[in-house]
């Protein structure tokens, strides 16, 4: 079953539509603005761990070769990637709260994180 992805001219935003079979048509529209001023796109490839392969992954510990607990921009690539690899991303506001975080006088990451 194929996914297409098609990026939105109008907003800027990407629609993904699943097929049931490669011969089936749509006609691709924005679901954000429905605008149908949308093209298609070279879509990310999804490789499937299980679990338990996911959890080794985060457990490698030259994963966190450099991490530096002291500096906020390292902990933010450490919890993006920690997202990626669980298949999960970080929520809608995650790069604006580490922008405001890491421009506000004396940014620090508490020891209790």
């Amino acid at each position: 079953m194929p996914i297409y992805e098609y990026y939105c001219e109008s907003c800027k935003k990407v629609s993904s539509f699943l097929l049931m079979r490669a011969s089936e048509e749509i006609r691709p529209y924005c679901k954000n603005c429905k605008s149908p001023e949308v093209r298609r796109i070279l879509s990310r490839v999804a490789v499937i761990k299980s679990e338990e392969k996911r959890m080794e992954s985060l457990l490698d510990p030259s994963k966190f070769s450099d991490l530096d607990e002291n500096d906020p921009r390292s902990v933010e690539r450490m919890m993006k990637r920690m997202g990626r690899e669980l298949g999960d991303e970080l929520g809608e506001g995650f790069e604006e709260e580490m922008e405001e975080t890491l421009s506000s006088p004396g940014a620090a990451i508490e020891e209790d994180l």
